[in-house]
């Protein structure tokens, strides 16, 4: 760690590097031995003198990116997020599609940023032929579907040249027809089902709420989160506002009851 560190230093010229990273914490015994073997610690302590600005780390497993989350050492998590591994399915489907949002939401509560690794499941879900699902879907319902998590703030999709970066910022450029990834809902595992996920699929509402943020905002600050109320209370249009025309409830792709939903939120509120 430290021979890498200082190799960065020499090649940037620079007296910082903005990330000391942890990697591939795949079980307790690797989070174990980087505390163990002094590269913590180490890490802990450019941190402290300014030489690295932030703390990564890298793991596919929940329960193990909870404990580092537990430790609070981590500034930003990269973490494999895709509908197969959320729904169960694929090398490192690791953790029930309750558990994985649960950290998602967690990350974002407590301001440590996804880094998202492998939102194709290493080509899989592109492909019908060997997609868990049966059928294939794009780079862009992928890409679309990471960004829509909770505490994520980029995708790193893999590419294999030029032509694969040209395709891939044409993400930009897309249409949201072509980012939406409703199909997702006929697949949904039922321990996701009646889940607001905040893609969005629900909109436009009639009477003009925001249902993705409400609900965001909902589920944080039943999570501890002390500033979501507050943002909550900011929203021009809150729960309260809500006219229970179902529109919503049929267009939710993971069957979510939202209409029921906005009279638990604004009880909650209090608006």
């Amino acid at each position: 760690m430290k021979r890498q560190i200082d190799w960065q230093l020499k090649e940037l010229k620079t007296d910082y590097v903005d990330y000391g990273y942890i990697h591939c914490l795949d079980t307790s015994s690797d989070w174990d031995a980087y505390r163990d073997n002094g590269v913590l610690d180490f890490l802990l302590e450019m941190k402290k003198t300014g030489a690295v600005r932030h703390i990564g780390v890298s793991s596919h497993t929940p329960a193990l990116a909870n404990q580092v989350l537990d430790a609070g050492v981590a500034d930003q998590l990269m973490f494999s997020i895709n509908a197969g591994y959320d729904y169960q399915q694929g090398e490192y489907a690791r953790g029930s599609g309750k558990e994985r949002m649960e950290l998602y939401r967690r990350c974002e509560r407590e301001g440590v940023g996804i880094s998202v690794m492998k939102p194709f499941s290493g080509g899989q879900l592109l492909d019908a032929a060997a997609s868990p699902f049966g059928r294939a879907l794009t780079p862009y319902q992928c890409i679309q579907y990471a960004l829509d998590k909770p505490g994520v703030l980029t995708v790193l999709p893999g590419i294999r040249g030029a032509e694969d970066v040209k395709q891939l910022l044409g993400f930009f450029e897309a249409s949201s027809e072509e980012k939406d990834y409703s199909v997702l809902g006929t697949f949904t595992p039922k321990d996701m089902t009646g889940t607001c996920v905040y893609c969005n699929h629900c909109q436009p509402c009639p009477a003009g709420l925001n249902i993705g943020l409400i609900n965001k905002y909902y589920d944080l600050a039943k999570a501890g989160d002390a500033m979501a109320a507050e943002h909550y209370g900011k929203l021009e249009k809150t729960a309260s506002d809500c006219i229970g025309c179902g529109h919503c409830d049929r267009r939710c792709p993971f069957h979510a009851a939202q209409s029921e939903r906005m009279k638990e939120i604004e009880g909650y509120f209090g608006k």
